[in-house]
């Protein structure tokens, strides 16, 4: 701003003085104004602090075999070594296989993209970290590479909800980590080390963040579970229906730490008992899908049971002979969502199979329900990854 000096004789203009006032003032509500947009903007992503960017990166893959995407909130493309002009796009394989965005040939097996201002879109959904989109033998793989404590803070909102007891979040954070660090050195070599989905661990990216996810994560942040002196392999589920079982019953192998404990608050939950009726037609056509070849089933009936009551071994009767599977393998076939757990009986009314269980998951590891029952009841995060993983020890490993 131009400041006037003017004279006595300037007809009753304002004065130098008023001028260099309104100078000052103007400048501070500038600077107001500024600071204002900046607090804004942190306001926008407040989660940002230095230490989720130290430790270590991990590789999450957050779509499989897709025909194509979209990509946006680009601030730099490398293929080959070359970088590439583009701030958003559509991403897909042409004919000959070869890789495109935005209808132009790109040479190379996977575009690596890094984002413009820490938040990348894929879909529409904003991710940390840099995306790289890799041809895949059946379509596209996309991959968000991040740090690991980011990529916490993502999941618990799907995996629980941050508005539990603060203890309860804490160890899913923990459960979490270790999970996720287990299998990157597991999966040291491959192209990721986790998947976003209930295969690994639900993983949405920025939208599942939340204050309260933050916290625990930051007040957690680095520490994981050990078993002689190795990452325990930290497997969690919904609800264990007022017992967990042992590893060996579901997998068939092994895990010091993963033996059948108690789990009594599991009751208190909403999901603990349920009843799932399914029609003899549906469950005919779902395990004709599933490539068996049955006639009419007429009986399902359990032949092994685990020290925790859950269904190892059953046999589906039928007018074309006799079939066994495993508990989980009839879970599959109908559906998760259905048959919740393997702690069920099956009996049949009328023209149905009605399942009658308790709990929800495979049952092996932290009950994520008995764990926030826990807290309630004010046990500390390292009461519940003690009860829940015995024998191991909560360590600081970066």
């Amino acid at each position: 701003m131009k400041i006037v000096n003017r004279n006595k004789e300037s007809g009753g203009r304002i004065s130098s003085k008023k001028n260099l006032n309104i100078a000052v003032f103007l400048l501070f509500s500038f600077f107001c104004l500024l600071n204002s947009a900046f607090l804004s903007s942190c306001a926008k992503d407040k989660f940002t602090s230095e230490f989720l960017l130290e430790g270590e990166r991990i590789r999450v893959a957050i779509l499989k075999d897709v025909k194509d995407l979209k990509i946006g909130g680009v601030g730099a493309a490398k293929t080959n070594g070359h970088s590439l002009d583009i701030k958003d796009g559509v991403i897909t394989l042409d004919d000959s296989g070869a890789l495109t965005i935005n209808g132009n040939k790109v040479s190379g097996p996977s575009i690596r993209f890094f984002p413009d201002n820490g938040v990348i879109y894929v879909n529409g959904r904003p991710f940390r970290g840099k995306i790289e989109v890799i041809k895949d033998i059946k379509g596209l793989l996309v991959v968000n590479e991040l740090p690991v404590e980011f990529y916490l803070i993502g999941i618990i909102n799907n995996e629980i909800s941050s508005k539990w007891p603060m203890d309860a979040v804490k160890a899913q954070a923990v459960a979490a980590r270790t999970y996720a660090l287990y299998q990157k050195k597991k999966r040291a070599g491959g192209v990721y080390h986790v998947e976003g989905t209930v295969v690994s661990q639900v993983y949405s990216g920025r939208n599942a963040e939340d204050e309260r996810s933050f916290q625990a994560v930051k007040e957690t942040w680095g520490e994981a579970l050990t078993f002689d002196s190795e990452l325990a392999l930290t497997v969690y589920h919904s609800n264990g229906g007022g017992i967990t079982e042992d590893s060996r019953g579901v997998w068939g192998k092994d895990y010091a730490y993963l033996k059948s404990v108690k789990s009594p608050y599991d009751e208190d939950a909403p999901n603990c008992y349920w009843v799932t009726i399914v029609t003899q037609e549906s469950v005919e056509a779902m395990l004709r899908s599933a490539g068996y070849a049955v006639g009419s089933v007429k009986e399902i009936i359990s032949l092994y049971r685990t020290v925790s009551n859950r269904v190892t071994r059953l046999r589906i009767k039928h007018t074309n002979g006799d079939i066994e599977m495993s508990g989980e393998d009839l879970r599959r076939i109908i559906g998760y969502e259905k048959v919740k757990s393997t702690m069920f009986t099956v009996e049949i009314s009328g023209d149905s199979f009605v399942f009658k269980g308790k709990g929800a998951g495979h049952g092996v590891g932290m009950s994520q329900w008995g764990a926030k029952g826990m807290a309630e009841k004010g046990y500390t995060y390292v009461d519940i990854l003690k009860h829940y993983y015995p024998g191991t020890r909560l360590e600081k490993i970066y």
